[in-house]
């Protein structure tokens, strides 16, 4: 009892920290005693909802008391009370007594250890006259305790006048996802030292996905990876697309590449979490004794790559002091380490080369561990890293399945966040219109198959009310429009006085294409404010000083953050790419810059071309035409395309001639260039002979990804291939309209397809032989010719059509045997297994005796007693009997399988 009272006071003096690191006062939080609660609490005007805050915080603190209790009575049982409730009530006073005065403690990936540390300092001694046992005790709490200080201070809005009302609307929403957050922390036993410190660090740091749009009061918020993760499919050099996760259990070395956005990154993080977690999926359940380490080299744009012992760089930091020496080479040695490297193409260049030496030298002396590696594919070929024995993936764009599914999550997302139920409605109908939009417009199909377009699409269609662009240069557009203006427009938020989203523009361009000439990913937060005041003194409108302007910048508008103290880039390549464009075309003029180095600013290339005047837009895409015999520019003019809104007839008809020449495409990377110039493609592609394999997969992707009706007849020609192209032509049916689809390029496909129902595209399949259903459901749809049919869901026997070919039929989890007359419409079924759910004691004898050409009957049922003499009686049908629960096979000595048992 004493006890339980001692961590109630400790779980309120625990969520009163959490409490000043939330407000961020550096004069409220320096007090000893200070109260923030009492002071948020004042900020309200009713005692009900003074009344309805404070139950909040003793649920906080109940929450705190939940994960407490069970290491006390875990770890300390024999720990006499009285030395328990003193370690409780010393974790207390600590809280209670320490100013929390180190700027630190508010960075936004402040860590257990270091608030541990701060809050130590501040309040020493507390733990002094506690037995031995007992300051074990007292450390172990103040150590978790820090943890779910952190967590809860995380978990609430970020703090204004308007996160207090958002509070209490969805107090209930907000105290379940904080005490969520907590349950996905392990429990600290006593034994845990800097590997679980650090886990805990990687845990929480990177268990984010920012989804952009999903809030009141930013341009994005961060929901855990179990939410938002998209898992993405990858093709190998061998051409056969897998989910990354079953690519991922296939080699200890991985070279993976992905355009921009398509989420690299973020794979990266669901690695490191998992990791962190050692909850992997059964597929990599090998990986679950790892270490992660995530090491990002835009950190290392302007300085020397780093050794094993900066691979806490990025994350756990506060805490590096702390690792035991080696620890790092010790898991790389011991094949415990995966490492995570991310953005190759961050790096400039010249400083490439040096990269895969310093891959190298680490692969080699640490060969037992795990490596994952990402890039742009502009940056390297997929053998960059095959003589050190990296295989190679390239991350592909979201199925549309997967798109589904992603928007149904970010809607689910901002739908969390509503204060009442008309409110979550119309979020539904968001959601319900967008996929709708989807279905219908071909050129927001294949923006939303990356990860961030279709955030962008999700926030932008919510925030217009139902209207979207038409292409990505319009998307970009309006994205940067609702964040540098119309967001802090509609809630009253005054910018300083002259900066307007022109100015801001032009500002933020001007930092972004700096840093691109410059070939760096980030800059000094000083040397920043020092670009962006030069750029005022020619802006006499603006009423503010460098600095106050870069804190807006930062704070307001979305595109900047500050990961690293000191330093600040932009929240997303793209961003930075798409406004140095606009600053090279439209401030400097940069046409020859541009060509010059074409090569290597591939993005930035494409979308100047759409920022350009029409003289810019000539004199650069006649620039790329004129290198002749250079494939990847003329492949980059190709993809210009894209964004160029006019082009004179005589250019136009060179970049289709120099185009010709590279048809085929040769690779996947190729196709999607082609692709992205849209109906252009389609004349170039159905002259198209591809002489091998990987040409014609490349083909078959390149018309795919215009998901253009147009260019379904071309993809006719390639019906009867065999291997990975048929792969490929199946891989896109979801692309276009799936009963037009089947039934001009798939109606003579004739090997197996796998399926989760049976939609009624699947009728025009009048070559298919083998079908197989995962959900059940309605079977009406299924193609006469089938020979081999396999349902694993419920299923629907009576909608089951006549199929005059079927030879073997397998039905999993069927609800009702009692008449299984529809049967009867197959008259060569030859081979038939039954797995009911529940008994099947009314087994429909009478039909399967009546089916002459019946030879084997396997049936799933706990007692074989209920099949019946007749069946047994029939000398011509094999009979074998499956005990429930039972996947070991029939005895093939006896082939009537248990009749003797009976």
């Amino acid at each position: 009892m004493l006890v339980e009272t001692a961590l109630l006071k400790l779980g309120t003096a625990a969520v009163r920290t959490a409490a000043k690191l939330w407000l961020a006062d550096d004069k409220i939080a320096a007090e000893v005693g200070a109260s923030a609660v009492d002071l948020v609490s004042e900020r309200f005007g009713s005692q009900r909802d003074k009344r309805r805050f404070a139950r909040m915080v003793e649920t906080f603190a109940e929450a705190v008391v939940d994960r407490l209790e069970p290491i006390i009575d875990t770890e300390f049982a024999g720990l006499p009370e009285h030395e328990r409730t003193a370690a409780v009530l010393a974790v207390q006073d600590t809280f209670e007594q320490a100013a929390l005065v180190d700027k630190d403690l508010f960075a936004a990936d402040l860590d257990a250890r270091h608030l541990d540390r701060a809050l130590r300092r501040q309040a020493p001694g507390h733990d002094a006259l506690l037995a031995t046992d007992a300051k074990v005790l007292y450390e172990l709490l103040l150590r978790e305790s820090c943890g779910y200080v952190i967590e809860i201070a995380r978990g609430l809005p970020t703090f204004s006048t308007a996160a207090l009302t958002e509070l209490l609307k969805r107090d209930t929403e907000i105290i379940n996802g904080i005490r969520e957050v907590l349950a996905r922390l392990p429990q600290r036993d006593r034994g845990a030292g800097f590997d679980y410190d650090y886990r805990q660090q990687v845990a929480r740091k990177l268990d984010y996905v920012e989804l952009f749009g999903v809030t009141l009061d930013d341009a994005s918020r961060r929901y855990p990876l179990s939410v938002a993760y998209i898992s993405l499919t990858a093709d190998t050099e061998d051409g056969r697309p897998a989910r990354v996760e079953e690519l991922l259990a296939r080699s200890n070395k991985l070279f993976i590449r992905g355009e921009a956005g398509l989420g690299k990154t973020t794979l990266l993080h669901w690695i490191a979490v998992r990791s962190a977690r050692r909850d992997f999926p059964d597929t990599l359940a090998a990986w679950n004794n790892t270490i992660p380490f995530f090491v990002p080299l835009r950190r290392y744009a302007d300085r020397e790559l780093p050794t094993p012992e900066r691979f806490l760089d990025e994350v756990g930091r506060h805490i590096a002091d702390e690792m035991p020496k080696g620890w790092v080479q010790q898991h790389l040695r011991g094949g415990h380490a995966v490492v995570l490297i991310d953005g190759v193409d961050e790096l400039a260049p010249t400083r490439r080369e040096e990269a895969r030496d310093w891959l190298r030298y680490l692969t080699l002396s640490f060969p037992e561990a795990r490596w994952v590696i990402t890039s742009r594919p502009g940056a390297a070929q997929p053998d960059w890293l095959a003589t050190d024995g990296f295989l190679s993936l390239d991350l592909q764009p979201m199925t549309p399945a997967d798109v589904r599914t992603f928007v149904q999550r970010w809607h689910a997302a901002m739908q969390s966040m509503c204060a009442d139920d008309e409110a979550k409605r119309e979020i539904e109908s968001y959601h319900q219109n967008l996929r709708t939009q989807l279905d219908t417009r071909n050129h927001l199909r294949r923006l939303a198959g990356y990860p961030l377009l279709c955030a962008l699409l999700c926030a932008l269609h919510k925030d217009r009310r139902a209207a979207l662009p038409d292409n990505r240069m319009e998307l970009y557009e309006v994205a940067l429009h609702m964040l540098l203006e119309r967001r802090d427009a509609e809630r009253r938020l005054p910018s300083p006085p002259g900066l307007n989203r022109t100015e801001k523009t032009l500002l933020l361009g001007d930092l972004a294409y700096w840093l691109i000439r410059n070939e760096r990913s980030d800059i000094e937060t000083d040397r920043a404010i020092e670009h962006l005041g030069r750029r005022l003194n020619s802006m006499a409108q603006v009423q503010a000083g460098a600095e106050e302007v870069y804190r807006h910048l930062l704070v307001r508008s979305g595109l900047l953050r500050e990961q690293v103290e000191g330093r600040v880039d932009f929240v997303h390549r793209t961003f930075q790419e798409y406004l140095a464009a606009r600053s090279a075309m439209q401030d400097f003029d940069d046409v020859d810059l541009l060509l010059k180095n074409a090569s290597s600013w591939h993005e930035v290339f494409v979308l100047a071309v759409g920022h350009a005047s029409s003289h810019q837009r000539e004199a650069l895409l006649t620039g790329l035409t004129a290198t002749k015999g250079k494939r990847n520019l003329q492949l980059l003019a190709l993809a210009c395309l894209e964004t160029a809104p006019d082009l004179n007839a005589e250019l136009r008809a060179e970049i289709k001639r120099q185009a010709a020449d590279l048809v085929p495409p040769k690779s996947r990377t190729q196709a999607r260039v082609f692709a992205s110039a849209g109906a252009f493609a389609l004349d170039l592609l159905a002259n198209a002979n591809p002489g091998t394999d990987k040409e014609m997969v490349a083909t078959i992707r390149a018309l795919a990804e215009t998901e253009l009706p147009e260019a379904i007849p071309l993809l006719a020609r390639f019906a009867e291939a065999k291997g990975t192209a048929r792969r490929e032509l199946l891989a896109a049916w979801d692309r276009f309209d799936r009963d037009e689809y089947a039934r001009v390029v798939l109606a003579e496909h004739q090997t197996v397809l796998l399926v989760q129902d049976v939609d009624p595209a699947l009728r025009h399949l009048r070559g298919l032989r083998r079908l197989y259903v995962s959900k059940g459901g309605d079977l009406r749809y299924v193609p006469p010719g089938v020979r081999e049919l396999v349902v694993t869901g419920p299923t629907e026997l009576s909608t089951l059509p006549a199929l005059p070919k079927l030879r073997m039929l397998r039905l999993s989890r069927i609800e009702d045997i009692s008449d299984l007359s529809p049967l009867r419409a197959a008259p060569r079924l030859e081979y038939l297994i039954l797995d009911p759910n529940g008994s099947p004691a009314n087994l429909d004898v009478a039909t399967l005796l009546a089916m002459k050409a019946l030879r084997r009957l396997e049936i799933t049922c706990a007692d074989s007693t209920v099949l019946g003499g007749p069946l047994y009686d029939r000398a011509e049908l094999q009979v074998i009997w499956r005990p429930r629960n039972d996947d070991r096979p029939a005895d093939p000595e006896d082939p009537r399988g248990d009749r003797k048992t009976q």
